[in-house]
């Protein structure tokens, strides 16, 4: 199994512990300064996408003498970096996972535009694929199917959030069952628990994020 991570631009007090300090294997690739933050850590990615007008001249030198493989774009763009390195990821079939940091946190257009990127059409391949990642949260997106869920360790919450329409959503051993719910706009069906290790759901028509959460310092909320 061939798994990518991605650093995006979010901010740094996202990331999870294991990414702060450095211990995620690669291969890594990057959008614009999450190069830069990755050659901080040590990490050198495969491959950078950018117009890289958030970095000073300096930066910039850094990042071109030591990635080996720089794709970059006008700033006035009507794609987004994430967009374009999504794009080239694409072109990769051997690719089985791609689990993407830095998504969350900051600007809420951004993390808006980082989720729904995965409704376009173009992206559809990529679903089954992603995963979003930061220091209290895994996201992972679903096409339609019947599906198991695996709880990780450290997760108390379990989410599910339908960013298309959505036919038939049935939760069927969670700890509060949905069934047979559908929807022609996005919903959060949020605050729900695993029944125990493994649990399944299903849906007939559209995409729907499952998103493992806890509380910051193991509070638990409503």
């Amino acid at each position: 199994m061939k798994k990518m991570h991605v650093l995006i631009g979010g901010p740094v007090s996202e990331w999870p512990d294991e990414l702060a300090t450095g211990q995620i294997a690669g291969p890594w690739v990057a959008a614009d300064r999450g190069a830069l933050r990755l050659l901080k850590l040590g990490i050198v990615p495969e491959l950078v996408v950018g117009d890289f007008d958030s970095m000073s001249a300096t930066e910039k030198a850094l990042v071109d003498a030591q990635v080996a493989r720089r794709v970059a774009v006008r700033p006035e763009k009507d794609e987004t970096d994430t967009e374009l390195l999504l794009s080239l990821l694409n072109e990769d079939k051997s690719i089985d996972e791609i689990i993407i940091y830095g998504a969350t946190g900051g600007r809420l257009d951004q993390l808006l535009s980082n989720l729904w990127i995965f409704t376009q059409e173009r992206f559809l391949d990529l679903v089954p694929k992603v995963q979003i990642v930061d220091r209290v949260n895994v996201l992972k997106l679903f096409l339609p199917g019947q599906h198991t869920i695996k709880r990780l360790d450290s997760m108390h919450y379990l989410g599910f959030m339908n960013l298309t329409p959505v036919k038939n959503l049935t939760l069927l051993d969670e700890k509060y069952r949905l069934q047979e719910w559908s929807s022609t706009v996005p919903f959060s069906w949020s605050s729900n628990e695993f029944s125990g290790t493994v649990n399944h759901f299903s849906f007939d028509a559209g995409i729907v994020a499952v998103i493992q959460s806890r509380d910051l310092h193991g509070q638990q909320g409503d």
